[in-house]
């Protein structure tokens, strides 16, 4: 299943657009989100069904617009692949390990998941560590309702390219607010947090704001786990790429130092231009 570089979404109810399995079709029948076993929730105005597109193919570059996406299932049973890579990679394994989502975090939101790992044979906590899902959304995203609505008329969706651009600014906007504000807690309690995302998504982050390309250090609170999708026998599959560990300080330095801040003169200057045209039309 080659892809080219075009936009169109890539996964509809949990399944490739190429894949008309009639395990595909039957889910795509009920409106079924096979990472969470239940029926999709996504709505939009623009359609009296599910709005079930997990992830869009955006020139070449495959991004998951659904956190449900990143529940795809792993060996450990009823666990998230990404949640047990985590547990392993944080634990050594996965013994003695409970997760609880949505935890609160008074004053700051809601933690996405806790790892729990507690002493054997008995309800005490003896290590924890946070996780953060974190997907990309669209811009332009009626022409995405679209594509859904052309794949469900039965039309080849894979002939197609639509409209629509990715909202990365915004998701890294929202991203960074928690990298800093969990990251300071994660910090003063002495305790590590894992921010799962895709490589394209941590790629806009370096060079937007300056971040570090790679490295990672254990003693860090705050880790990105990164990943990418693979095509695995008629399906995509999110594969885990690396770590990379960062601190509030390293964050608000990168920010503070980073080489891409916009020019004064130059916004002088389109403040000038506007001054022109204003003043322009009012002493003319």
């Amino acid at each position: 299943m080659a892809r080219s570089a075009s936009n169109r979404p890539a996964e509809i109810f949990g399944y490739p657009i190429e894949n008309r399995s009639a395990e595909a079709e039957e889910a795509r029948r009920r409106h079924w989100c096979r990472f969470k076993d239940a029926p999709c929730n996504k709505t939009s105005r623009l359609i009296d069904y599910p709005f079930g597109v997990c992830s869009v193919e955006h020139y070449g570059e495959i991004c998951a617009i659904c956190p449900r996406r990143f529940e795809e299932a792993g060996s450990v049973a009823g666990i998230a692949r990404i949640l047990s890579d985590i547990a392993v990679h944080y634990f050594g394994d996965y013994n003695n390990i409970i997760l609880f989502p949505e935890v609160s975090l008074p004053n700051i939101g809601t933690i996405d998941y806790v790892l729990v790992r507690h002493r054997p044979l008995r309800a005490e906590v003896d290590d924890f560590v946070a996780v953060e899902y974190q997907t990309d959304s669209t811009t332009g995203t009626g022409t995405v309702v679209q594509g859904l609505r052309d794949f469900v008329a039965g039309q080849d969706a894979r002939t197609r390219s639509y409209q629509f651009g990715m909202n990365t600014y915004d998701t890294i906007k929202r991203a960074v607010t928690q990298l800093l504000n969990k990251g300071i807690v994660y910090e003063a309690w002495a305790i590590k947090g894992y921010w799962v995302i895709e490589e394209y998504i941590y790629a806009n982050l370096v060079r937007r704001y300056g971040l570090k390309k790679e490295g990672y250090t254990a003693d860090h609170a705050s880790r990105f786990a990164l990943h990418k999708f693979a095509l695995q026998e008629s399906m995509l599959s999110i594969a885990p790429t690396r770590y990379v560990s960062t601190t509030v300080d390293e964050i608000y330095q990168a920010m503070r130092n980073n080489p891409g801040l916009p020019s004064k003169d130059r916004f002088v200057e389109v403040l000038n231009a506007r001054l022109q045209a204003k003043l322009s039309l009012r002493f003319g």
